[in-house]
């Protein structure tokens, strides 16, 4: 059986094993023509099955005067332009999207470098509730229902508190010079604030600890009996 025979035999009686021995004898001919065009072999195999799709879907429509290689031809060549075309778009969608993100996150840096020497003093004139839900969401990450279950209210009221203590910071900040939005604040607290401590001094933190300091240096000593005072009179 020829080639257009075959094609028949599967239009007329959805035969599987005549679509199968065509595919076998045009699929070099497919891919090779997607491969030359695409120069991937992972997108040549995506056009070599979306052309035999399209012949399958097609074989009951397509002439008896069709030339079959021609209809390859110009089938894998559309193919392999709207392959091209969507492979296009979707590089620029990345590009956009990564230049985007290089601008947002250029902003956030900037407005990190400028707000994290006072941010401790910013939180520290908060109120005890707001700080606290400054530093349960954009801290610890924890969720607006996780905020609001750590402070004892529902998660609407959590939303308005971290709104509003975001809004006071940013009023701290602009009062000294610093120009930023709510949103600036968030995303950058939420990607600086947190930095990973190095092994050896997480290591050599809990032994101290452990030890109740009794193994630390006199200046570390020192330091406790210092913070352990304004702690105290804090208090009072």
């Amino acid at each position: 059986m020829d080639d257009m025979a075959l094609l028949r035999d599967y239009a007329a009686n959805n035969s599987e094993t005549a679509f199968a021995e065509l595919v076998s004898r045009r699929v070099n001919f497919v891919y090779s023509a997607a491969l030359r065009q695409v120069r991937d072999p992972h997108l040549a195999g995506e056009i070599t099955q979306a052309v035999f799709i399209i012949l399958a879907q097609k074989a009951g429509r397509i002439s008896d005067k069709t030339i079959l290689t021609g209809w390859f031809f110009r089938t894998t060549r559309f193919a392999a332009l709207a392959q091209i075309r969507a492979d296009a778009k979707r590089r620029q969608r990345e590009l956009e999207v990564q230049m985007q993100t290089e601008i947002s996150s250029a902003a956030s840096d900037e407005t990190w470098n400028q707000m994290s020497p006072l941010l401790d003093e910013a939180l520290a004139a908060l109120g005890e509730k707001d700080r606290q839900a400054v530093l349960l969401r954009f801290f610890e990450n924890k969720s607006l229902a996780e905020v609001g279950n750590e402070l004892g209210m529902g998660e609407d009221t959590a939303r308005k508190r971290v709104s509003r203590a975001l809004e006071k910071l940013n009023r701290y900040f602009a009062k000294r010079g610093i120009s930023s939005t709510t949103a600036m604040i968030a995303g950058a607290i939420s990607t600086h604030s947190i930095q990973t401590v190095p092994m050896t001094l997480t290591k050599s933190v809990s032994a101290m600890a452990v030890a109740k300091g009794s193994v630390a240096a006199g200046s570390t000593t020192t330091l406790v009996k210092g913070t352990l005072k304004m702690m105290t009179w804090a208090k009072i």
